[in-house]
């Protein structure tokens, strides 16, 4: 069964500062969704420059695997301030995702059966693993999180009641504002399914 699935990228800045090291990004594909999240290591100007060389990147290159993504990203990012980057596809028929990241980027998957997927340590541009492809299937009414350390790790969803009813343009902006940390930068992207 085919289920719509909206989205939103939400991104607050370090206290302070006007641009962020943190990104995020969902590109709609045919019958997919393709989702990245970014965080530069430090915050500002440099690390501003360096989520944006990313997204830019991601935007251009074959997208077809996930982790030679990754791999590729690496190597373009050796000499710069490093980055923890997840990427994602979503199958919109099936609601299968399939995820591979590196370094402190968290994917939560909240609903009837809660689950979370790991990123493998490192930092791209410095020293990384061996990316590994991890996968979930998202059914109705599940909203899945993408979020950088910028926001508490395991926050508690009863400081938001109206998490189930929100739309992913609220969750996202919502999840920032209750649980992010002000000095850092914060990132959240929500996807939430539903049925066509």
């Amino acid at each position: 069964m085919t289920h719509t699935f909206e989205h939103s990228v939400r991104v607050r800045a370090f206290l302070g500062e006007r641009v962020s090291g943190d990104a995020g990004l969902v590109i709609e594909e045919p019958g997919s969704l393709f989702i990245a999240i970014v965080d530069v290591l430090g915050h500002g100007a440099e690390a501003h420059e360096v989520a944006k060389f990313i997204i830019e990147e991601l935007q251009s290159e074959d997208r077809s695997d996930l982790c030679s993504i990754l791999s590729r990203l690496h190597e373009k990012l050796i000499g710069t301030r490093g980055a923890a980057v997840a990427v994602a596809r979503l199958e919109t028929e099936t609601g299968k995702l399939g995820y591979a990241g590196i370094g402190n980027t968290v994917i939560r998957r909240i609903g009837a059966q809660p689950l979370r997927l790991v990123s493998r340590d490192g930092t791209l541009g410095n020293i990384m693993r061996t990316p590994r492809e991890e996968s979930m299937v998202v059914a109705e009414n599940d909203v899945v999180l993408f979020y950088t350390d910028g926001i508490q790790d395991h926050f508690d969803l009863s400081r938001y009641p109206s998490f189930e009813k929100d739309a992913a343009s609220a969750i996202a902006r919502n999840i920032v504002h209750l649980f992010g940390k002000p000095h850092d930068d914060a990132t959240c992207i929500a996807i939430k399914a539903s049925n066509d």
